[in-house]
């Protein structure tokens, strides 16, 4: 039993080195394939595997973007005018979601002039995946668009929007007492994520009392990736 946990915990630890290793040279390769060809700049902006360089590489391109905002794999990002949208400290765009600044669509139609107008995603609020930001919104701090939705119009602060196009859903306040309740009833469920692009400051921390109760719940690192990471957890089982 003994060999065979430490054979777990040398599979488990070896894919992490291994990975570790080989993610620096991808990444220092990738950095310099998009400074010598704009065109793999623009696609690794998008999907470079380093959040850091992501951030990194959107700045590059033009967006004004804080390097405290987290940015998902697969978003797209106003290609035509980058500096037309502002991406503000905590905001958080999740995968494939899309910001546009510029409309050419009856430019493309007839002798009409394309329009540009300042998109806004701002301080702490979050894109939910797959959504649409259309030219001019602005999604103020502490806003929310659940997935999938088509955001045509400003949304206020702490306001949670959603659908086609997005209509106001709840607030901030709102949907959160509510997943805390749920949470309370059903802790089976829910994993402690230490969240590094998670805001230092909310509007409703004060409403957050779980923590307070003693509700306990699982840790996020033991949570199955599919991956041979899950020697590690199956080692530490085996010892418990």
């Amino acid at each position: 039993m003994e060999w065979k946990h430490a054979s777990l915990m040398a599979k488990g630890y070896w894919f992490f080195g291994r990975n570790l290793l080989a993610g620096k040279f991808t990444n220092k390769a990738l950095d310099l394939l998009a400074f010598l060809d704009y065109r793999l700049l623009m696609l690794l902006s998008m999907w470079h595997p380093d959040h850091a360089s992501r951030i990194k590489l959107l700045r590059r391109r033009g967006v004004n973007i804080s390097e405290k905002a987290w940015v998902d794999i697969g978003v797209f990002i106003e290609m035509t005018t980058p500096q037309s949208v502002i991406i503000e400290d905590y905001a958080k765009l999740a995968y494939g979601v899309t910001v546009y600044a510029h409309d050419a669509s009856f430019n493309s139609a007839g002798d009409l002039p394309m329009r540009v107008q300042e998109t806004r995603i701002g301080y702490n609020a979050a894109v939910g995946a797959c959504s649409f930001v259309l030219p001019g919104v602005n999604i103020e701090d502490h806003a929310g668009v659940a997935p999938c939705s088509v955001v045509t119009k400003d949304v206020p602060t702490g306001m949670i929007v959603a659908g086609n196009p997005a209509e106001q859903l709840g607030t901030v306040e709102q949907i959160g007492l509510a997943w805390q309740a749920d949470l309370e009833v059903h802790p089976e469920i829910y994993y402690d994520h230490p969240n590094p692009a998670r805001a230092p400051h909310h509007p409703f921390e004060h409403l957050l009392t779980w923590r307070e109760k003693g509700v306990k719940i699982q840790a996020a690192s033991t949570l199955r990736t599919g991956t041979p990471f899950d020697y590690i957890l199956d080692a530490k089982a085996m010892k418990e």
